[in-house]
């Protein structure tokens, strides 16, 4: 727009170098008449071609001013975005931003231009810069402090915005450590204090050998273990403290040991 503008010979009005005229002394009247309605004319024509290439909701706040220079004053305080949080977005985007499949060298410039002449209007400190790359970097859990920094009126020094993130760091601190206490208090149950303590999951709500994950050796059914068993197997001779193991027995692993005739004496 202001390109084609400035084509029109109509930029200096915008930018308020042309004022709307006002009458001279001696000056005659259909002269001024006639600059005056030539003035009026290219304001209003320059008011319309903004008009016509903004959205509603923007275009609909025109009829408040009557002079373009007044008309860009308003548009360039209300949706200009400066400060840390607009370089921040344009860096971010800048980084992120990478060759698409299918994109040309060319389309691909394309995209980047624009941000480079954003960021070539952006004045920014070497302070604040140091900031951007701070908080660019502070993991998700610090979103929070980032947005305020990055948004406040004025602008954080470094120093100050950084003592805000250790401030935020020992208070993030502070919940992980009140977290894990809270987790190892109801994990934890001191010997003695409950006797329906389960050892396999930790909880208070019934015993290890009724606990209904747990599986019995014997039948492989969960809610039981084998000395629990409701129906016990039955003992073999040579039964020792090592039975417990006990597994149940297979077709193919059941056989009868006999006696090895080649180291018998034979009488």
């Amino acid at each position: 727009m202001k390109s084609f503008l400035i084509g029109q010979k109509l930029w200096c009005i915008v930018t308020g170098d042309i004022t709307k005229p006002t009458k001279q002394d001696k000056e005659d009247d259909s002269k001024f008449i006639e600059s005056l309605e030539e003035w009026d004319s290219k304001n209003h024509q320059i008011i319309t071609w903004l008009s016509n290439t903004s959205i509603p909701a923007i275009h609909t706040q025109f009829d408040a001013f009557e002079n373009t220079k007044e008309l860009r004053n308003f548009l360039s305080t209300r949706f200009k975005s400066v400060g840390l949080a607009h370089y921040y977005q344009l860096h971010n985007s800048l980084v992120n931003l990478n060759q698409e499949v299918g994109q040309s060298v060319n389309e691909y410039l394309a995209v980047l231009q624009p941000i480079w002449t954003q960021l070539d209007q952006v004045t920014i400190s070497k302070d604040h810069l140091r900031l951007i790359k701070v908080v660019m970097g502070l993991r998700l859990e610090y979103e929070s402090v980032r947005a305020v920094l990055l948004h406040r009126n004025p602008l954080p020094s470094l120093d100050a915005a950084i003592q805000e993130i250790l401030f935020e760091e020992r208070h993030l601190g502070t919940n992980l450590s009140k977290h894990s206490d809270a987790i190892l208090a109801s994990t934890y149950s001191p010997p003695g204090a409950s006797s329906t303590f389960c050892m396999n999951f930790k909880l208070t709500s019934h015993k290890f050998i009724n606990c209904p994950k747990i599986e019995c050796r014997y039948c492989h059914k969960p809610g039981h273990i084998l000395d629990n068993f409701p129906i016990k197997p039955l003992r073999p001779r040579n039964y020792s403290t090592r039975a417990k193991n006990f597994t149940k027995p297979s077709n193919s692993s059941a056989a009868t040991v006999a006696p090895d005739n080649s180291t018998t004496p034979q009488f």
